[in-house]
């Protein structure tokens, strides 16, 4: 029997981005920098300026999430963190963050790595 995709995705490990520049606010949240992978092709590039960097800011739940994600924990732990933090059902904590992981990953903030499958 095939185990539904999602419980595949709790297994897996969240990570930050190490290349990625961080700077931390004293309200908690957080800025992550990072390096930009598409170019601007003339004639556009001559007039929309490149930037380098792009930021991705975070608010106080957004940071919360980013900081378990460690590189040790699952992203079930984190589920399991933010449904106890916040005093939500399993369930609705696992759509709200793995939604929210799958958009700081397409921004580049994490990696995901996927746990090996058992036989």
């Amino acid at each position: 029997m095939s185990e539904a995709p999602w419980t595949a995705m709790l297994r897996a490990v969240a990570m930050q981005n190490r290349a990625a520049r961080v700077e931390r606010a004293p309200d908690a949240t957080v800025s992550v920098w990072v390096q930009q992978t598409r170019k601007l092709m003339p004639p556009l590039s001559w007039i929309v300026p490149f930037r380098k960097e792009r930021v991705a800011r975070l608010d106080h739940i957004g940071s919360r999430v980013w900081s378990l994600c460690d590189g040790r924990r699952t992203v079930e732990d984190v589920v399991d963190t933010i449904a106890a933090q916040y005093r939500l059902t399993f369930h609705e904590s696992r759509v709200a963050v793995t939604g929210y992981l799958k958009t700081l990953v397409q921004r580049g903030v994490l990696a995901i790595e996927m746990a090996e499958e058992e036989n």
